[in-house]
Protein backbone atom coordinates (compact mmCIF):
# COMPACT_ATOMS: atom_id res chain seq x y z
CA UNK A 1 0.00 0.00 0.00
CA UNK A 2 1.61 3.06 -1.23
CA UNK A 3 1.67 6.12 1.69
CA UNK A 4 -0.84 8.49 -0.24
CA UNK A 5 -4.50 9.30 1.83
CA UNK A 6 -7.37 7.44 -0.43
CA UNK A 7 -9.86 8.81 -2.24
CA UNK A 8 -12.36 8.31 -0.29
CA UNK A 9 -12.64 10.19 3.41
CA UNK A 10 -11.64 7.11 5.22
CA UNK A 11 -8.07 7.12 6.92
CA UNK A 12 -4.84 9.71 7.03
CA UNK A 13 -4.84 12.70 8.22
CA UNK A 14 -8.34 12.80 10.97
CA UNK A 15 -7.23 14.76 14.04
CA UNK A 16 -8.43 12.30 16.24
CA UNK A 17 -5.32 9.92 15.35
CA UNK A 18 -1.71 10.42 15.85
CA UNK A 19 0.93 8.81 14.50
CA UNK A 20 1.03 5.34 16.58
CA UNK A 21 -2.65 4.99 15.21
CA UNK A 22 -1.56 5.64 11.96
CA UNK A 23 0.72 2.77 11.57
CA UNK A 24 -1.42 0.49 13.27
CA UNK A 25 -3.54 1.42 10.59
CA UNK A 26 -1.03 0.95 7.71
CA UNK A 27 -0.34 -3.01 9.22
CA UNK A 28 -3.62 -3.28 9.45
CA UNK A 29 -4.58 -2.17 6.15
CA UNK A 30 -1.58 -4.18 4.62
CA UNK A 31 -2.32 -7.64 6.67
CA UNK A 32 -5.95 -7.21 4.16
CA UNK A 33 -4.88 -6.81 1.04
CA UNK A 34 -2.08 -9.48 2.02
CA UNK A 35 -3.38 -12.31 3.32
CA UNK A 36 -7.28 -11.50 2.69
CA UNK A 37 -8.55 -9.97 -0.26
CA UNK A 38 -6.36 -12.73 -2.58
CA UNK A 39 -8.05 -15.44 -0.92
CA UNK A 40 -11.45 -14.56 -0.29
CA UNK A 41 -12.94 -16.17 -3.72
CA UNK A 42 -11.25 -19.54 -2.26
CA UNK A 43 -12.74 -19.88 1.08
CA UNK A 44 -15.96 -18.72 -0.07
CA UNK A 45 -15.50 -22.11 -2.34
CA UNK A 46 -14.82 -23.67 0.41
CA UNK A 47 -17.52 -22.37 2.63
CA UNK A 48 -15.61 -20.30 5.44
CA UNK A 49 -12.49 -18.59 5.95
CA UNK A 50 -9.29 -20.95 8.00
CA UNK A 51 -9.16 -20.54 12.33
CA UNK A 52 -5.87 -19.72 10.76
CA UNK A 53 -5.98 -16.14 10.00
CA UNK A 54 -6.91 -15.35 13.70
CA UNK A 55 -3.24 -16.62 14.30
CA UNK A 56 -1.72 -14.71 11.64
CA UNK A 57 -3.47 -11.47 12.97
CA UNK A 58 -2.27 -12.29 16.14
CA UNK A 59 1.13 -12.57 14.75
CA UNK A 60 1.09 -9.17 13.09
CA UNK A 61 0.01 -7.72 15.94
CA UNK A 62 -3.57 -6.86 15.14
CA UNK A 63 -5.78 -8.46 17.88
CA UNK A 64 -6.31 -6.95 21.27
CA UNK A 65 -4.41 -3.72 19.92
CA UNK A 66 -6.35 -1.81 22.81
CA UNK A 67 -5.99 -4.10 25.80
CA UNK A 68 -2.60 -3.53 27.72
CA UNK A 69 0.52 -5.22 27.16
CA UNK A 70 0.67 -7.51 30.46
CA UNK A 71 -2.52 -9.23 29.17
CA UNK A 72 -0.88 -9.66 26.03
CA UNK A 73 -2.48 -7.01 23.99
CA UNK A 74 -0.87 -4.35 21.94
CA UNK A 75 -1.06 -1.51 25.22
CA UNK A 76 -3.08 1.01 22.76
CA UNK A 77 -6.38 2.68 23.31
CA UNK A 78 -9.92 2.45 22.15
CA UNK A 79 -9.03 4.29 18.96
CA UNK A 80 -6.56 1.36 17.81
CA UNK A 81 -9.56 -1.02 17.99
CA UNK A 82 -11.86 1.38 16.47
CA UNK A 83 -9.34 1.26 13.68
CA UNK A 84 -9.37 -2.23 13.55
CA UNK A 85 -13.02 -2.73 12.69
CA UNK A 86 -12.60 0.53 10.38
CA UNK A 87 -10.16 -1.61 8.31
CA UNK A 88 -12.03 -4.68 8.39
CA UNK A 89 -15.29 -2.34 6.59
CA UNK A 90 -12.72 -0.96 4.42
CA UNK A 91 -11.33 -3.82 2.66
CA UNK A 92 -12.89 -4.77 -0.66
CA UNK A 93 -12.95 -8.74 1.02
CA UNK A 94 -14.68 -7.61 4.41
CA UNK A 95 -18.57 -8.23 3.86
CA UNK A 96 -17.85 -11.29 2.58
CA UNK A 97 -15.70 -12.15 6.08
CA UNK A 98 -19.26 -11.03 7.52
CA UNK A 99 -18.27 -10.72 11.69
CA UNK A 100 -14.86 -12.14 10.15
CA UNK A 101 -12.13 -10.59 12.87
CA UNK A 102 -14.41 -8.59 14.64
CA UNK A 103 -15.11 -9.97 17.63
CA UNK A 104 -12.12 -8.15 19.78
CA UNK A 105 -15.18 -6.65 21.64
CA UNK A 106 -14.93 -9.99 23.83
CA UNK A 107 -11.58 -9.40 24.98
CA UNK A 108 -13.70 -6.24 26.74
CA UNK A 109 -16.05 -8.25 28.35
CA UNK A 110 -13.19 -9.56 29.44
CA UNK A 111 -10.70 -6.93 30.72
CA UNK A 112 -13.86 -5.08 32.49
CA UNK A 113 -15.71 -8.22 34.08
CA UNK A 114 -12.95 -11.00 34.50
CA UNK A 115 -11.25 -11.33 37.73
CA UNK A 116 -7.27 -11.25 37.63
CA UNK A 117 -6.93 -15.19 36.74
CA UNK A 118 -9.22 -15.06 33.91
CA UNK A 119 -7.45 -11.82 32.11
CA UNK A 120 -4.36 -13.29 32.33
CA UNK A 121 -5.48 -16.91 31.13
CA UNK A 122 -7.61 -15.74 27.75
CA UNK A 123 -6.56 -12.40 27.31
CA UNK A 124 -2.47 -13.68 25.97
CA UNK A 125 -4.80 -16.24 24.05
CA UNK A 126 -7.18 -13.64 22.40
CA UNK A 127 -4.28 -11.57 21.24
CA UNK A 128 -2.21 -14.38 19.92
CA UNK A 129 -5.00 -15.72 17.63
CA UNK A 130 -5.04 -19.11 19.63
CA UNK A 131 -8.71 -18.89 21.02
CA UNK A 132 -11.48 -17.83 18.95
CA UNK A 133 -14.29 -15.83 21.06
CA UNK A 134 -17.53 -14.31 20.97
CA UNK A 135 -19.84 -13.23 23.60
CA UNK A 136 -23.73 -15.23 23.77
CA UNK A 137 -26.52 -13.05 24.90
CA UNK A 138 -28.62 -13.38 21.86
CA UNK A 139 -30.99 -16.27 21.79
CA UNK A 140 -33.91 -17.08 18.70
CA UNK A 141 -36.86 -16.42 20.29
CA UNK A 142 -35.74 -12.76 22.35
CA UNK A 143 -33.80 -10.92 20.06
CA UNK A 144 -32.72 -7.62 21.88
CA UNK A 145 -34.58 -8.37 24.83
CA UNK A 146 -32.00 -9.87 27.19
CA UNK A 147 -34.37 -9.77 30.06
CA UNK A 148 -36.48 -12.94 27.97
CA UNK A 149 -33.39 -15.14 27.78
CA UNK A 150 -33.49 -18.65 29.15
CA UNK A 151 -30.60 -20.30 28.87
CA UNK A 152 -29.74 -21.44 32.80
CA UNK A 153 -26.97 -22.14 34.74
CA UNK A 154 -27.63 -24.26 38.17
CA UNK A 155 -25.32 -24.13 41.22
CA UNK A 156 -24.26 -28.20 41.32
CA UNK A 157 -21.20 -27.97 44.39
CA UNK A 158 -17.58 -26.72 42.49
CA UNK A 159 -20.13 -26.55 39.22
CA UNK A 160 -22.99 -24.85 37.06
CA UNK A 161 -24.48 -26.97 34.87
CA UNK A 162 -26.02 -24.77 31.70
CA UNK A 163 -29.04 -25.23 29.53
CA UNK A 164 -30.65 -23.75 26.44
CA UNK A 165 -28.78 -22.57 23.37
CA UNK A 166 -27.27 -19.37 21.70
CA UNK A 167 -28.46 -17.83 18.29
CA UNK A 168 -26.25 -15.75 15.49
CA UNK A 169 -22.82 -17.13 17.14
CA UNK A 170 -20.36 -15.43 15.03
CA UNK A 171 -17.68 -17.98 13.18
CA UNK A 172 -19.95 -20.81 14.91
CA UNK A 173 -17.66 -23.67 12.69
CA UNK A 174 -13.86 -22.33 14.02
CA UNK A 175 -14.84 -20.66 17.58
CA UNK A 176 -13.37 -22.00 20.21
CA UNK A 177 -14.49 -20.42 23.07
CA UNK A 178 -18.25 -18.56 24.29
CA UNK A 179 -19.36 -15.94 27.26
CA UNK A 180 -22.00 -16.92 27.90
CA UNK A 181 -25.01 -15.05 29.53
CA UNK A 182 -27.19 -17.34 31.42
CA UNK A 183 -29.40 -17.01 34.23
CA UNK A 184 -28.76 -18.27 37.80
CA UNK A 185 -32.32 -16.79 39.06
CA UNK A 186 -34.69 -19.38 36.62
CA UNK A 187 -37.88 -17.19 37.82
CA UNK A 188 -36.11 -13.52 37.73
CA UNK A 189 -37.22 -11.25 34.83
CA UNK A 190 -34.45 -8.89 35.29
CA UNK A 191 -31.02 -8.76 34.13
CA UNK A 192 -30.12 -8.90 37.49
CA UNK A 193 -30.49 -12.63 38.30
CA UNK A 194 -28.11 -12.95 34.94
CA UNK A 195 -24.36 -14.09 34.50
CA UNK A 196 -21.47 -14.67 32.20
CA UNK A 197 -19.60 -18.05 32.37
CA UNK A 198 -16.70 -19.03 30.01
CA UNK A 199 -17.66 -22.05 28.47
CA UNK A 200 -14.91 -23.32 26.25
CA UNK A 201 -16.60 -25.29 22.72
CA UNK A 202 -13.86 -28.08 21.93
CA UNK A 203 -13.68 -30.74 24.44
CA UNK A 204 -16.43 -29.48 26.50
CA UNK A 205 -19.46 -32.44 26.88
CA UNK A 206 -22.72 -31.42 25.92
CA UNK A 207 -21.85 -28.18 23.38
CA UNK A 208 -22.89 -28.59 20.09
CA UNK A 209 -22.76 -26.14 17.51
CA UNK A 210 -24.74 -26.27 14.60
CA UNK A 211 -23.69 -26.02 10.75
CA UNK A 212 -23.22 -22.00 9.45
CA UNK A 213 -27.30 -20.86 8.98
CA UNK A 214 -27.76 -20.00 5.56
CA UNK A 215 -28.06 -16.21 5.10
CA UNK A 216 -29.12 -13.62 2.64
CA UNK A 217 -25.46 -13.57 0.78
CA UNK A 218 -22.76 -15.83 -0.19
CA UNK A 219 -19.65 -15.40 2.10
CA UNK A 220 -16.74 -16.89 3.48
CA UNK A 221 -18.10 -16.45 6.75
CA UNK A 222 -20.99 -16.97 9.02
CA UNK A 223 -23.05 -17.43 12.15
CA UNK A 224 -24.42 -20.61 13.73
CA UNK A 225 -26.01 -21.50 16.57
CA UNK A 226 -24.62 -23.20 19.76
CA UNK A 227 -26.76 -25.70 22.30
CA UNK A 228 -25.74 -26.25 25.82
CA UNK A 229 -27.09 -29.71 27.54
CA UNK A 230 -26.05 -30.14 31.15
CA UNK A 231 -22.74 -28.74 30.07
CA UNK A 232 -20.99 -28.54 33.66
CA UNK A 233 -18.68 -25.38 34.11
CA UNK A 234 -16.41 -25.15 36.45
CA UNK A 235 -17.58 -22.16 39.01
CA UNK A 236 -14.04 -20.75 38.35
CA UNK A 237 -15.14 -20.17 34.98
CA UNK A 238 -18.01 -17.77 36.44
CA UNK A 239 -17.03 -14.18 35.06
CA UNK A 240 -15.42 -12.07 37.76
CA UNK A 241 -16.06 -14.84 40.37
CA UNK A 242 -19.46 -12.88 41.60
CA UNK A 243 -22.82 -13.87 40.46
CA UNK A 244 -23.78 -10.67 38.38
CA UNK A 245 -20.94 -9.01 37.70
CA UNK A 246 -19.93 -10.44 34.63
CA UNK A 247 -22.90 -9.46 33.01
CA UNK A 248 -23.05 -5.79 34.23
CA UNK A 249 -19.31 -5.60 32.61
CA UNK A 250 -20.78 -6.74 29.42
CA UNK A 251 -23.71 -4.36 29.19
CA UNK A 252 -20.65 -1.66 30.41
CA UNK A 253 -19.39 -2.64 26.78
CA UNK A 254 -22.04 -1.69 24.73
CA UNK A 255 -20.96 1.76 23.91
CA UNK A 256 -17.85 0.56 22.73
CA UNK A 257 -19.52 -2.13 20.75
CA UNK A 258 -21.56 -0.32 18.96
CA UNK A 259 -18.78 2.85 18.70
CA UNK A 260 -16.24 -0.28 16.64
CA UNK A 261 -19.17 -1.32 14.40
CA UNK A 262 -20.19 2.33 13.49
CA UNK A 263 -16.64 2.80 12.72
CA UNK A 264 -16.89 -0.54 10.00
CA UNK A 265 -19.76 0.88 8.87
CA UNK A 266 -18.60 4.65 8.26
CA UNK A 267 -15.56 2.48 6.45
CA UNK A 268 -17.89 0.52 4.45
CA UNK A 269 -19.53 3.58 3.44
CA UNK A 270 -16.01 5.24 2.23
CA UNK A 271 -15.36 2.17 0.11
CA UNK A 272 -18.64 1.50 -1.55
CA UNK A 273 -18.73 5.43 -2.13
CA UNK A 274 -15.02 4.86 -3.68
CA UNK A 275 -15.34 2.20 -5.70
CA UNK A 276 -18.88 3.84 -7.07
CA UNK A 277 -16.67 6.80 -8.18
CA UNK A 278 -14.35 4.99 -9.98
CA UNK A 279 -17.32 2.20 -11.99
CA UNK A 280 -19.07 5.34 -13.02
CA UNK A 281 -16.08 7.10 -14.38
CA UNK A 282 -15.16 4.06 -16.35
CA UNK A 283 -18.95 3.08 -17.63
CA UNK A 284 -20.76 4.52 -20.55
CA UNK A 285 -24.25 4.84 -21.43
CA UNK A 286 -25.73 7.03 -23.98
CA UNK A 287 -22.18 7.65 -25.70
CA UNK A 288 -20.93 9.63 -22.00
CA UNK A 289 -19.62 8.37 -18.88
CA UNK A 290 -22.12 7.56 -16.44
CA UNK A 291 -20.27 10.39 -14.19
CA UNK A 292 -21.59 12.97 -16.68
CA UNK A 293 -25.51 13.14 -16.05
CA UNK A 294 -25.86 15.51 -13.56
CA UNK A 295 -28.57 12.91 -11.98
CA UNK A 296 -25.19 10.69 -11.29
CA UNK A 297 -23.19 13.88 -9.81
CA UNK A 298 -26.13 14.93 -7.73
CA UNK A 299 -26.36 11.26 -6.20
CA UNK A 300 -22.76 11.16 -5.46
CA UNK A 301 -23.00 15.03 -4.03
CA UNK A 302 -25.54 14.06 -1.52
CA UNK A 303 -23.42 10.64 -0.43
CA UNK A 304 -20.42 12.53 -0.16
CA UNK A 305 -22.01 15.16 2.55
CA UNK A 306 -23.69 12.80 4.28
CA UNK A 307 -20.89 10.39 4.66
CA UNK A 308 -19.03 13.69 5.91
CA UNK A 309 -21.71 14.82 8.36
CA UNK A 310 -21.55 11.01 9.80
CA UNK A 311 -17.79 10.71 10.27
CA UNK A 312 -17.68 14.33 11.72
CA UNK A 313 -20.13 13.07 14.45
CA UNK A 314 -18.55 9.90 14.79
CA UNK A 315 -15.02 10.72 15.47
CA UNK A 316 -16.29 12.97 17.96
CA UNK A 317 -17.38 10.16 19.71
CA UNK A 318 -14.73 7.99 18.95
CA UNK A 319 -12.68 10.34 21.06
CA UNK A 320 -14.91 11.30 23.46
CA UNK A 321 -15.31 6.80 24.10
CA UNK A 322 -11.19 6.80 24.09
CA UNK A 323 -11.08 9.42 27.31
CA UNK A 324 -14.23 7.57 28.87
CA UNK A 325 -16.44 9.99 28.33
CA UNK A 326 -19.36 8.82 25.51
CA UNK A 327 -22.61 7.76 27.10
CA UNK A 328 -24.79 4.77 25.69
CA UNK A 329 -27.37 7.44 24.57
CA UNK A 330 -24.67 9.06 22.26
CA UNK A 331 -23.79 5.39 20.94
CA UNK A 332 -27.09 4.82 20.38
CA UNK A 333 -27.57 7.81 18.57
CA UNK A 334 -24.42 6.86 16.37
CA UNK A 335 -25.65 3.31 16.22
CA UNK A 336 -28.83 4.44 14.59
CA UNK A 337 -27.81 7.36 12.48
CA UNK A 338 -24.82 5.43 10.80
CA UNK A 339 -26.73 1.66 10.17
CA UNK A 340 -29.71 4.05 8.51
CA UNK A 341 -26.62 5.93 6.29
CA UNK A 342 -25.01 2.96 5.68
CA UNK A 343 -28.53 1.40 4.23
CA UNK A 344 -29.03 4.89 1.93
CA UNK A 345 -24.98 4.60 0.93
CA UNK A 346 -25.24 0.76 -0.46
CA UNK A 347 -28.43 1.44 -2.10
CA UNK A 348 -27.62 4.12 -4.08
CA UNK A 349 -24.40 2.50 -5.02
CA UNK A 350 -25.78 -0.51 -5.99
CA UNK A 351 -28.55 1.64 -8.33
CA UNK A 352 -25.43 3.47 -9.77
CA UNK A 353 -23.65 0.15 -10.69
CA UNK A 354 -26.77 -0.64 -12.67
CA UNK A 355 -27.25 -4.71 -13.23
CA UNK A 356 -23.69 -4.88 -12.46
CA UNK A 357 -24.74 -4.19 -8.99
CA UNK A 358 -26.35 -7.59 -8.57
CA UNK A 359 -23.26 -8.86 -9.73
CA UNK A 360 -21.28 -11.12 -7.22
CA UNK A 361 -18.42 -10.67 -9.02
CA UNK A 362 -18.37 -6.49 -7.80
CA UNK A 363 -18.13 -5.83 -4.04
CA UNK A 364 -21.30 -3.59 -3.49
CA UNK A 365 -23.26 -6.69 -4.22
CA UNK A 366 -22.16 -8.20 -0.77
CA UNK A 367 -21.84 -4.90 0.68
CA UNK A 368 -25.73 -3.95 0.18
CA UNK A 369 -26.55 -7.37 1.24
CA UNK A 370 -24.10 -7.19 4.72
CA UNK A 371 -25.23 -3.35 5.58
CA UNK A 372 -29.00 -5.19 5.84
CA UNK A 373 -27.73 -6.42 9.20
CA UNK A 374 -26.40 -3.85 10.48
CA UNK A 375 -29.79 -2.18 11.13
CA UNK A 376 -30.45 -5.36 13.44
CA UNK A 377 -26.95 -6.48 14.61
CA UNK A 378 -25.94 -4.74 18.35
CA UNK A 379 -29.96 -3.64 18.96
CA UNK A 380 -32.08 -2.99 16.09
CA UNK A 381 -32.88 0.60 14.98
CA UNK A 382 -36.08 0.45 17.09
CA UNK A 383 -34.40 -0.44 20.35
CA UNK A 384 -32.11 2.20 19.65
CA UNK A 385 -34.73 4.91 19.31
CA UNK A 386 -36.20 3.61 22.57
CA UNK A 387 -32.93 4.25 24.10
CA UNK A 388 -32.42 7.81 22.88
CA UNK A 389 -36.41 8.46 23.72
CA UNK A 390 -35.86 7.53 27.23
CA UNK A 391 -33.21 10.20 27.32
CA UNK A 392 -35.17 12.98 26.53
Amino acid sequence: MDSAPPTALLGYGREIFQYHHEAYRTTTRRFFQSEVEPNIKQWQKDGFFPAELFKKAGQAGLLCAGIPEEYGGGGGDFLHHAIFYEEHGYSLAGAALEGGLCTDTTSYVMMLGGNEAQRREWLPQFASGDVIAEVGVTEGHSGSDVRSLRTTAKRDGGDYVLNGSKMWMTNGPIITMLVVAARTEPDAHNKGGICMFIVPIKGTKGVTVSKPIELMMKSAGGVSEVFFEDVRIPAANLLGGDEGRGMAAALGTITTSRLATGARMMAACDLAFKITVDFVRERKAFGQAVIDFQNTQFKLAQMKTEIAVGRAFLDRLLLRNAGGKCDPVESAMAKLWISELEGRVMDECVQLHGGAGFSDEYPISKMYAFARVHRIYLGTSEIQRLTIARSI
